[in-house]
């Protein structure tokens, strides 16, 4: 899959933004996010969108370098989400510091088990988060393989990162919490930063894999809202969570994931065809609010 298995090392330069773009209908919202490298504006790791914000690949085990460069006029952070790195490197501000504007730092972290987590912007978490400072971090074992999960792991023949996300449009405007910050609205149901037709569409999104092979598929929950996972009623395995490899995969038809949670899954197809992969996001009593889909080819 494109935008995979192309990031892969041990040092990796992000660089915060403030001024990415998502349209939906007919508003712009304004999107804050993490970009690779270099001086331009930047985008995404999906190639051609602010949201989700790039994303990085270290190695199993080594050493890694985060260069972050904050390009805002505001502080930003670096947050390794559940790679428990040390404190000093967290990016938790009233633990460790705050990157100020046009400032720069270097994180340092080991690596740790091969599996899904991601990173985030933990200054004024519950708006710079909905505003999109976040991006996977996808841990290869040691020896830098893309088709395998982790050593001794699945190995497969696609890959794809699902970035589940719900927004209130409301929040687009705003440059810090307030008062209407407390409650999460939400209007918008995307995946991987894409909606409707599009979502159904979208190269990075969809997963195309033939009868007899693999996808391995990596779902990150970023939303404020747990969401549910079903394959149009075909079977699929869990297999990992929170980076981490279960005892004994799981097969099911669908599943249930929380905010920040993410989960690994394999689909295996026995036959040929076009089905939905649905994603229902669900309020505090299990109703749904919104639903997005992309499709699975075989």
């Amino acid at each position: 899959m494109a935008g995979l298995g192309n990031n892969v090392g041990t040092s990796f330069d992000l660089r915060s933004r403030p001024n990415g773009t998502l349209t939906v209908g007919s508003q712009n919202l304004e999107i804050w996010y993490f970009a690779e490298g270099g001086m331009g504006p930047g985008i995404g790791f999906m190639g051609d969108r602010y949201l989700p914000s790039a994303h990085i690949e270290p190695i199993e085990g080594q050493v890694i370098t985060l260069n972050f460069d904050n390009m805002s006029p505001m502080e930003h952070t670096i947050h390794l989400h559940g790679l428990d790195v040390d404190q000093a490197n967290d990016g938790v501000p009233s633990t460790s510091f705050a990157v100020p504007p046009m400032g720069s730092t270097t994180y340092t972290f080991t690596a740790p088990h091969a599996g899904t987590y991601h990173y985030h912007c933990h200054v004024d978490t519950v708006l710079h988060y909905a505003k999109g400072m976040y991006g996977a971090v996808i841990v290869r074992p040691p020896s830098g393989s893309t088709s395998e999960a982790w050593t001794g792991g699945p190995t497969f023949d696609e890959e794809v990162v699902w970035h589940l996300s719900t927004l209130d449009t409301s929040w687009h405007s705003l440059d810090a919490s307030s008062a209407q910050t407390a409650r999460f609205h939400p209007d918008v149901f995307l995946i991987n930063g894409k909606k409707g037709a599009a979502a159904k569409q979208d190269t990075y999104t969809k997963v195309v894999v033939g009868v007899g092979q693999t996808a391995y598929v990596r779902i990150l929950n970023t939303s404020y809202n747990w969401a549910r996972v079903s394959l149009d009623g075909m079977p699929f395995q869990v297999v990992a969570s929170d980076g981490r490899p279960l005892q004994t995969p799981v097969k099911v038809r669908s599943f249930e994931l929380g905010p920040g949670e993410r989960y690994d899954i394999l689909v295996q197809p026995t036959s040929t065809g076009t089905s939905l992969a649905r994603i229902d996001y669900l309020d505090d009593f299990g109703q749904v609010l919104g639903s997005v889909a992309t499709r699975i080819v075989v």
